[in-house]
């Protein structure tokens, strides 16, 4: 179990591109959440599902809460997680990542220094949901949502941050097929020829 961080899933997305609720879409034979779910659940000894419609994921049997800032999109998920969990840390992904990788989340939970956000910054860009965040950035989202300023983005510049390069990643894992995430019917059906 890693220490002093919790295993946060966010379940709020539209899923507008995917056709209907993605986190529920079947994967190897399960919803895609499950899979997610059970690979948190034994690397974490607290978790917690960040979702406005509870009775989709009473099957998880897991703890759930809601977003404070509705409408505010993944910033708001996080926030709510921060503001709800006993950890000082949380890792933070989004439900529709069944690759994650347990050595790569350890390594993210386990890198020194006083970072408010380790993320993984890759060549496309940074991936805010599949980072570790600290309760000392609570004040700063409470203020960008309180301003309506909705934008992951909008904390980088605000925040201690831990940017992961791509470089670091390829030495715990052989690719970054890790941070494939399901968007469209396509994606799901490109999933199954991945493998586990």
């Amino acid at each position: 179990m890693i220490a002093q961080v919790a295993g946060v899933i966010l379940a709020g997305g539209k899923s507008s591109r995917f056709g209907s609720n993605k986190a529920l879409a079947l994967h190897q034979g399960a919803a895609l959440i499950q899979g997610i779910a059970l690979k948190l659940a034994g690397l974490f000894p607290e978790t917690l599902l960040i979702t406005n419609t509870p009775e989709d994921y009473a099957f998880l049997d897991w703890p759930m809460a809601a977003d404070q800032y509705p409408g505010c999109g993944p910033l708001a998920g996080i926030h709510a997680a921060l503001r709800t969990i006993s950890q000082p840390r949380a890792f933070v992904c989004g439900c529709d990542m069944p690759r994650l990788n347990q050595d790569l989340i350890r390594f993210l939970c386990g890198l020194p220094g006083d970072h408010e956000l380790a993320l993984p910054w890759l060549p496309e860009g940074p991936e805010p949901l599949y980072a570790v965040y600290s309760k000392k950035a609570l004040p700063v989202m409470e203020e960008n949502l309180a301003h309506n300023q909705c934008k992951i983005g909008s904390l980088y510049e605000r925040l201690r941050l831990r940017k992961v390069t791509g470089e670091e990643i390829l030495q715990v894992l052989p690719d970054l097929t890790t941070f494939a995430n399901i968007n469209h019917q396509h994606d799901l059906a490109r999933l199954a020829t991945m493998g586990p």
